[in-house]
């Protein structure tokens, strides 16, 4: 029986859903001491004095430690050298960037004396404030105050790729337009915060995180305290969930395991919602001043985008640059248009640092070329649709190299639009007879077609890891089955995954098999899960390692029946002779002999059950070639979404009335977890499209939300129905033909909320350039196309 294909129950929900699963905050050690970290009230400032005395007088009270206690730290690397350098320390040193920088770390018996103590650390604190950088545009002003002293200036990030025949077809279009599109501030929001417990004894440093990639933070955290990385365990237990969010490694997941080094005690800090808004990585907020060369009959002739991604302080490792080079490089997305000519540029600014969430800059790029495709439409009398047919990728353009040198060996961009339109056309029919009788109501419909890299390189992103991952698989003498994978589980079903590759390639059940994730002494070096990579990282090791395996296994059995090997099949767990009634051996004597009864293997044969491999795409690129392309992405995942939308004219009030999903992520491992997958996904896009936000003052740079009433996140009451319907086109080059489905859903929402709405107020030529379209935006981009005034001024 094959598992592959099948949805399987998944293994990871029973823990969450009993109440029985342990996440960071829910460990507790013998001796534990609790820290809270003293954060900076300032945007841009010095720090001129700190004074500890009355916090180190509290009752309770273990210790208070700056930065110049932990001089002895090594700063995080930055290792990419094309980006500007930050030498980034666990606190903050003499300066401070942002609101929410830690720059001192109280250490008390228990959580509250802890908080009390670093109040007094706040109140005694003299900051001698610094002029401030709001936002992109000030950071790149001529004379604005720099972040970093040894800078030039703010800029982090400045590349141009010139597209040899852009100029020529801006001089030949018969018509241009110019337009400037945004992406908002907002973040991943995980339900569980961040969270480090680290405990020193017996010459190991145990680190229990919330991290997404438990060997990169081993790695980070032995290098920032010059210990040996043997000496470093990490593991992760129960999480949460992660979004990108928890990809980096920050301050407190150094600290931490500094300060239970230094006092010999363990050590645990849980951040709180607060800390989460202003210290964990913010992300999206990209601006993009774009022109298009266009023709009378809608052909896009070349597209220039210059994108410019606001930093923050830039203070994160791994550095948030990598989202504005993959908007760029992927602007084309399931469309045949390659003429293009970008400029990409990274600037810090006195905000939280940006960095990952889902999506990971597609969103945005798809944004961007779906509402230029809206607009030449409109701009030239064609049918959104047609102009969306023409410019689709057809099977016989695959592979396809796009114009930052993404190869697409396969996908299903035209025939995913062709059934999205056709799940989709009830649904409008329906939407528009629902408010057929209300005057105030418009109906409108949005699209998106995109792609999705998976599996990518970390070594633009990192400069330093690259891009693949290991798995050891191991039998022991009673049959059952072991996989060890360098992946980790925050909810996308890793663990279920695993069983079922590793059932199919050994002919077993998927409850006969232990998986084992997320432990740096118990799994085989990997980067973690981040990337929609799972999927094709785990086929690749999985298969490889059960298959050295199954080859020494069918040895032990052939051995043992005295046959040939390749007459040998499993069968329910059994080796036997193909066709014959003859007796078989099951995996727990085949195990028993390669461990326990070794007198019983073939003669030379090395005792043991147990493999491990390290795939590696045999496609991804890690560096750019002369021409400054590079295929960063192992699988290209593509997909549809349509959205049809009801707006309230007279209160700008946006409902989302369905929503369809075509998604083609190639060979799918367990459909239920993909249709998880996305429509999770599709949830986050919609609140990016709809409702969240950061704000910052324009003139203070201090954070305008402080929790979930000035941060606006939807509940499942806000979700439309949604019709997910899958197409499975196999990746050539990759085993099973998988790609990876984690960040689609996220990617379609922006473009197609605001293709809906600028559909549905297309009387008054309504074109909206930006999210989230709450109901005031909806109100402003009314008066800002002429319809002005109270309802009555709009309503017909």
């Amino acid at each position: 029986m094959s598992y592959v294909g099948r949805s399987v129950p998944r293994r990871e929900d029973r823990g969450p859903l009993s109440g029985r699963s342990r996440y960071v905050a829910d460990l507790k050690i013998a001796g534990m001491a609790e820290v809270a970290f003293v954060r900076s009230t300032e945007a841009h400032a010095r720090i001129a004095a700190i004074d500890t005395s009355e916090a180190l007088a509290l009752e309770g009270v273990v210790a208070v430690f700056t930065a110049d206690d932990l001089a002895g730290v090594n700063a995080f690397p930055d290792f990419i050298e094309h980006i500007g350098p930050v030498a980034q320390r666990p606190l903050a040193h003499g300066k401070v960037r942002y609101v929410g920088a830690p720059y001192a770390a109280v250490v008390a018996e228990d959580r509250y004396i802890a908080e009390d103590a670093a109040a007094l650390v706040a109140a005694g604190t003299e900051f001698e404030p610094l002029p401030i950088v709001a936002n992109v545009d000030q950071a790149l002003a001529p004379g604005a105050a720099k972040l970093f002293d040894d800078w030039d200036g703010n800029c982090s990030v400045d590349e141009t790729s010139h597209g040899r025949a852009v100029d020529a077809a801006f001089a030949e279009a018969d018509h241009s337009f110019a337009e400037t599109y945004i992406s908002q501030r907002q973040t991943g929001l995980p339900m569980e915060t961040r969270g480090v417990v680290a405990d020193s004894s017996d010459g190991m440093l145990t680190v229990w995180s919330s991290t997404q990639s438990p060997h990169i933070m081993r790695t980070t955290v032995a290098s920032a305290l010059g210990i040996a990385e043997a000496s470093v365990r990490v593991l992760h237990p129960a999480v949460g969930g992660g979004f990108g969010v928890k990809t980096h490694i920050y301050p407190e997941d150094v600290a931490v395991p500094w300060i239970a080094r230094a006092l010999g005690r363990p050590a645990r800090w849980i951040e709180d919602r607060l800390e989460h808004f202003v210290a964990s990585v913010h992300a999206r907020e990209q601006r993009h001043d774009v022109e298009v060369a266009y023709d009378d009959d809608g052909t896009i002739r070349a597209v220039r985008c210059t994108s410019l991604l606001d930093l923050g302080s830039g203070e994160i490792f791994m550095p948030g640059v990598s989202p504005v080079y993959v908007t760029n490089t992927c602007l084309s997305g399931s469309y045949d248009l390659s003429n293009f000519s970008t400029r990409t540029i990274a600037a810090v600014t006195n905000k939280t640092p940006s960095g990952a969430y889902r999506g990971y800059g597609i969103p945005e790029s798809t944004f961007v070329m779906e509402r230029i495709i809206d607009r030449v439409a409109r701009l030239t009398g064609s049918d959104r649709v047609e102009l969306r047919r023409r410019m689709l990728l057809r099977p016989s353009q695959l592979p396809y190299v796009m114009h930052g040198g993404g190869s697409i060996d396969s996908g299903s961009h035209a025939q995913c639009f062709e059934r999205a339109l056709e799940l989709a056309a009830p649904a409008l029919a329906r939407a528009r007879s629902k408010s057929a009788d209300d005057p105030d109501v418009r109906v409108g419909v949005g699209y998106a077609n995109y792609i999705e890299p998976t599996s990518p390189s970390y070594f633009r992103t990192t400069g330093h890891w690259a891009g693949g991952d290991g798995a050891t698989v191991r039998v022991d003498p009673d049959g059952s089955v072991r996989v060890a994978a360098g992946l980790t589980a925050f909810g996308q079903g890793n663990e279920t995954a695993a069983a079922q590759l590793a059932a199919d390639a050994l002919g077993v059940s998927p409850d006969d098999v232990t998986v084992v994730l997320g432990d740096t002494e118990r799994t085989p070096y990997g980067l973690g899960s981040w990337g929609s990579r799972g999927a094709m990282m785990l086929t690749g090791s999985v298969r490889m390692a059960s298959q050295r395996l199954m080859d020494k296994a069918r040895e032990i059995a052939a051995h043992l029946l005295e046959a040939s090997p390749d007459d040998l099949v499993v069968t329910d767990g059994a080796f036997g002779v193909a066709g014959s009634s003859r007796p078989t051996v099951s995996w727990a004597e085949v195990a028993t002999a390669a461990w326990v009864r070794t007198v019983d293997l073939p003669d030379g044969m090395e005792p043991g059950l147990e493999t491990s491999a390290h795939f590696q795409p045999a496609n991804l690129e890690h560096e750019r070639d002369e021409s400054g392309r590079f295929n960063s992405a192992a699988g290209w995942s593509n997909g549809t979404h349509i959205g049809i939308v009801s707006v309230r004219i007279s209160t700008g009030e946006v409902n989302l009335e369905d929503f369809i999903v075509v998604h083609d992520c190639g060979t799918m491992i367990n459909p239920a977890i993909v249709e998880g997958q996305v429509h999770g996904g599709v949830a986050q896009g919609i609140a990016g499209a709809m409702y969240e936000q950061f704000q910052y003052d324009a003139e203070t740079a201090n954070p305008q939300f402080a929790s979930f009433m000035d941060y606006l996140v939807p509940s499942s009451a806000e979700m439309p129905p949604m019709t997910v319907d899958h197409i499975e086109t196999p990746a050539p080059d990759h085993p099973l033909g998988v790609k990876g489905c984690g960040e689609g859903g996220t990617v379609g929402p922006p473009a197609v909320v605001a293709g809906a709405v600028s559909d549905a107020l297309s009387e008054w030529n309504v074109d909206i350039t930006e999210c989230p379209l709450t109901p005031s935006g909806v109100r402003d981009a009314l008066r800002a196309a002429g319809a002005v005034g109270d309802a009555a001024a709009v309503n017909p």
